[in-house]
């Protein structure tokens, strides 16, 4: 492209040194000039790409021979025949040295951000009006160790020729980091369906995620809202804000505005949501972790003989609301009484310090948030002193002062004090403190480290070359024999040590089991309660209903009564007058058939036969007519007979 190169050998230039992707110029004295235009020239043509000087990205080739070799290791893993073997070995092994490497983790940890935090503190530094250079030897340092920023702009300065537009890199970190956590929340929601041991682990393990990544995807978000003046006349173009990380955009254009929503939507979203969430659950757990405490020195005070960190220990591995906690990373290697919070505002110290700070332009403002943000951690934490373990305490102390010292070095450099051949003083003044407080503050935490690191990772790769885990002398090939050098003592000790690892994974696989049955009881007998429940009220109403419906019946019956005798009148008038016509008509044939006739025995409408007492006649009665009977059988009417 067009980017100009800066040729001057005076170290007191205000070029900015860092290089973080998107436009990138470079200078020979040292140092790149992130998305900055010629210092002489005006806005013609915003420099674009331009090749890097190589013999100071020592990093990118680090990077580079890192990726190559974990790729090359583990195709010849699984090229030879014996890799499944291997891989059960390194699993065994993990097992058993998983103390040692949780503890070895935790000290690499502290290593990691005290490194990343020093990267984004000096890149933000670069991005300050009239800001200079690191010292030489120092710079090509932090250059070397740019890499565990975990940021791929500092890592990899020529990243920003593959995305050369800040937007897509914007979307792109900020949707990759939620991705990863969703797949963690899909392996936690997959792991309780199936019933695993521990589904949790997965939400832990993205807590552990969130922390080491959390920062570079938060200074991003930063980025996208940090604009400057351009140091240029805009010409014809009128005033100009031009977004640091990449002068193509201006910041007073509409087409910034959704880049601008999107950060800060995605700022409310991840540190600051995050954060939110990660402080009301330890609050959660407060009561808890207070508990553990108390039952802690109550064992102490009892004589135990163990250290009161390990009685802490214990008390946190017999909660069970504490041991399974997602958040178990946030509170598992601090004191009880301040483990609800420190974490939390120990992740707010870095974002302030990598993330708030790319925003400011301005030195003054530059160095009081950070010094200040900085001092008050060194004090805080050597009066709090938050952590169990002295050792992991010992790196935390240093990590404050070297980001300490960083930021005053940024600050003495920027007072032009060294110039020209007096320039390398300021090499010697900053690593021979760094050195005096590595001595100091942590030398025998570093030694330890480093021997348990040299333990750890000699037994591993022994593990992983040999296919099984064995002593020194032993052989790797199937069905092998132990060599000449083999000592007995270390065999059985290894044997016994993979024995016990198999046991307490049993013990603990069995414990879990006990305690999810504990769980179901508990659900089932909640569930038999509610059912009984539900068959009272059940009761209840079927109770209610019996009782309605024999009133509505009652009442039904009362109605149709009513209604009988409503509609029944009127037919008994009419029944006692046919019965008072038929009494009329039985006294007349009386009458005229002679004393002796009975009078007939029932008063019912109808046919019926009545005889006679004087003779074999009958009288018949139908249907409101009299017929009699003669004696050769004929019928003859009322009338008629009489006639």
């Amino acid at each position: 492209g067009d980017g100009s190169r800066d040729d001057d050998d005076d170290d007191d230039t205000g070029d900015n040194d860092r290089t973080e992707g998107g436009n990138a110029t470079t200078n020979d004295d040292g140092g790149t000039d992130d998305n900055a235009a010629d210092d002489n020239n005006n806005a013609q043509s915003l420099p674009t790409c331009e090749e890097c000087d190589y013999a100071l990205l020592t990093n990118q080739w680090l990077m580079i021979g890192g990726v190559v070799f974990v790729v090359v290791c583990l195709v010849a893993s699984f090229v030879h025949p014996n890799t499944r073997r291997r891989w059960n070995a390194v699993a065994t092994w993990l097992k058993i040295n998983e103390d040692s490497l949780l503890s070895l983790n935790a000290k690499l940890s502290v290593a990691l951000f005290t490194c990343q935090t020093i990267q984004f503190v000096a890149a933000n530094h670069a991005n300050t009006d009239g800001a200079k250079k690191l010292p030489p030897v120092f710079g090509k340092i932090m250059d070397a160790l740019s890499w565990m920023s975990l940021d791929l702009g500092l890592a990899m300065p020529g990243a920003g020729c593959f995305v050369p537009r800040f937007q897509d890199t914007l979307v792109f970190e900020s949707l990759a980091f939620i991705g990863v956590g969703a797949l963690f929340v899909a392996a936690y929601v997959y792991a309780a369906t199936k019933d695993h041991t521990d589904p949790l682990v997965h939400l832990r393990r993205f807590v552990e995620f969130a922390k080491f990544f959390l920062p570079p995807v938060t200074r991003v978000l930063f980025q996208a809202l940090s604009c400057v003046e351009p140091a240029y006349d805009a010409g014809d173009e009128g005033s100009m804000r031009l977004l640091i990380v990449d002068h193509a955009v201006d910041c007073r254009s509409a087409s910034y505005t959704p880049m601008r929503v999107y950060a800060i939507i995605m700022i409310i979203a991840l540190p600051i949501g995050l954060g939110l969430v990660g402080l009301i659950g330890l609050w959660r757990l407060r009561p808890s972790l207070l508990k553990a405490a108390k039952a802690a020195e109550v064992s102490q005070a009892r004589g135990s003989a163990r250290a009161h960190s390990d009685e802490v220990e214990q008390a946190l591995n017999d909660s069970l609301e504490l041991k399974n906690s997602p958040l178990q990373p946030l509170f598992g290697g601090y004191k009880p009484d301040v483990a609800w919070w420190y974490d939390i505002a120990d992740m707010a110290r870095r974002l302030a310090l990598t993330c708030l700070t790319v925003m400011l332009t301005d030195q003054a403002s530059f160095f009081l948030v950070s010094l200040a943000a900085a001092i008050f951690a060194v004090v805080v934490h050597v009066e709090v002193r938050p952590l169990r373990d002295e050792g992991l305490s010992a790196f935390v102390t240093l990590e404050h002062w070297l980001v300490l010292l960083a930021i005053m070095v940024l600050l003495l450099r920027d007072t032009n004090m060294f110039r020209g051949a007096n320039y390398w003083i300021a090499d010697v003044v900053m690593l021979s403190i760094s050195v005096a407080l590595v001595g100091m503050i942590a030398k025998d935490a570093f030694a330890g480290c480093f021997q348990e690191a040299l333990g750890v990772g000699t037994s591993g790769v022994r593990a992983f070359i040999r296919g099984q885990l064995s002593h020194r002398g032993q052989v790797a090939p199937d069905g092998g024999e132990a060599g000449a050098g083999e000592d007995p003592v270390a065999a059985l000790t290894a044997e016994l040590q993979l024995a016990l690892a198999e046991v307490a994974e049993k013990d603990a696989q069995l414990a879990d089991n006990e305690t999810r049955l504990a769980e179901k009881d508990a659900q089932l007998a909640e569930k038999d309660a509610r059912l009984a429940e539900k068959d009272a009220r059940l009761a209840e109403k079927d109770t209610l209903v019996a009782t309605l419906a024999e009133e509505l019946d009652v009442a039904v019956k009362g109605n149709r009564q009513e209604q009988d005798d409503q509609q029944t009148g009127p037919n008994d008038q009419r029944y006692q007058q046919l019965a008072a016509e038929d009494a009329q008509r039985q006294n007349y044939v009386q009458a005229t058939a002679g004393a002796n006739a009975a009078p007939p025995a029932t008063k019912r409408r109808g046919t019926f036969v009545q005889p006679l007492l004087g003779g074999d006649k009958q009288i018949t009665h139908r249907n409101g007519e009299i017929e009699f009977e003669t004696e050769d059988g004929q019928i003859i009417p009322e009338k008629d007979y009489y006639d």
